[in-house]
């Protein structure tokens, strides 16, 4: 085994000899990949092309084009050569469009590298379907608080079920979607189903590659008792995306939910992972929701919500709302007690 001192390692690194000498070092040599003006301008290139052949918003494609000849005249990214930071500079570029763009770099060279991130629906499957919290509050109000929508399989059927038969003989509900990263329309369409008397047509998506419309319905079986009379509120910030939009979309034009909280992020476009060459990977949203009753989606603007609130003190909003809808309903004398005495205590 060849040992070199640090003037050797220097010499040998400046000629790039590294690959096949045996070293042996105290502590492992990692190399930073570096990346050249031509290996930068064939990534945009390529990044071009997907965008212009695959991007579902086709007409905003020019000024997004133009944005990344822009952005290759900076100093920040001429001077850029570690890959990390030149996929940073892309992707911020990407979402100034739209929020489901996505640009990232792992060194297909390193074996040992591990992914820096869980898919979601891993994530989900293992956590509980994205239901953080389920409970039924004084007054009877049932809430249902929940970070992501998990795909429907058999496991994540028995848990919404017996999420919605935990709520089943409330007189209000919440559904709290704050911070809620999305995930399946599946589970958007399988809560939903329990809202409505009739199969409901909730949403359409297009899809680019195929030029197809695939239309989204309520489940026509679901187990347990539905709240086709109930109040139903859900609170949205600003963090809630995607999926978790178009459930709180759907139910504001349908008119059969009050939404309350801030307005939400604004992604209304599935994506698709890309490969770009040099370890490089974009997301590129191939198609867009379109509501059946506005023919639009709430891409780039967000879910403005009914009744604004901060994301603080949005739940204790919508649980004063719900228990006034309570209180005007035929309940029983102890539990309009109970309700009164719960809203003179929000008063205090």
């Amino acid at each position: 085994m060849r040992i070199i001192t640090k003037s050797q390692l220097t010499a040998i690194l400046k000629r790039g000899l590294i690959v096949g000498l045996g070293l042996s070092l105290f502590t492992p040599l990692v190399l930073a990949a570096k990346m050249e003006d031509t290996q930068k301008k064939q990534l945009v290139d390529n990044l071009r092309e997907q965008l212009s052949s695959q991007y579902v918003m086709h007409e905003a494609v020019p000024a997004i084009l133009k944005s990344l000849d822009t952005l290759q005249m900076t100093a920040s990214f001429n001077g850029a050569s570690e890959p990390e930071d030149i996929a940073i500079q892309l992707k911020t570029t990407l979402q100034a469009y739209d929020p489901h763009f996505s640009l990232w770099w792992s060194d297909s060279n390193n074996k040992t590298d591990k992914p820096t991130y869980e898919d979601w629906f891993v994530k989900l499957a293992r956590k509980n379907s994205g239901f953080n919290r389920v409970e039924i509050l004084e007054g009877n109000v049932g809430y249902i608080d929940l970070w992501g929508m998990d795909n429907i399989y058999p496991e994540s059927r028995t848990r919404a079920e017996a999420v919605m038969s935990l709520i089943s003989d409330t007189d209000a509900i919440i559904f709290d979607v704050r911070n809620n990263g999305g995930g399946s329309v599946d589970m958007v369409r399988f809560l939903s189903s329990y809202l409505f008397a009739e199969k409901v047509h909730l949403n359409d998506i297009y899809w680019k590659q195929t030029d197809s419309t695939a239309e989204y319905w309520t489940f026509d079986d679901i187990k347990g008792d539905k709240h086709i009379n109930t109040p139903v509120y859900v609170i949205i910030d600003e963090d809630t995306f995607s999926a978790a939009e178009e459930f709180a979309y759907n139910l504001q034009v349908l008119k059969r939910a009050t939404l309350i909280g801030e307005t939400s992020k604004g992604g209304a476009n599935p994506w698709q992972r890309f490969d770009l060459g040099d370890g490089f990977i974009a997301a590129i949203p191939i198609a867009k929701a379109v509501n059946p009753v506005t023919h639009k989606n709430w891409e780039g603007v967000g879910v403005v919500p009914d009744i604004k609130a901060d994301k603080q003190a949005a739940l204790d909003v919508a649980y004063k709302i719900a228990l006034q809808a309570i209180q005007k309903k035929s309940v029983s004398v102890e539990q309009q007690k109970e309700i009164a005495s719960l809203l003179s205590e929000q008063l205090q």
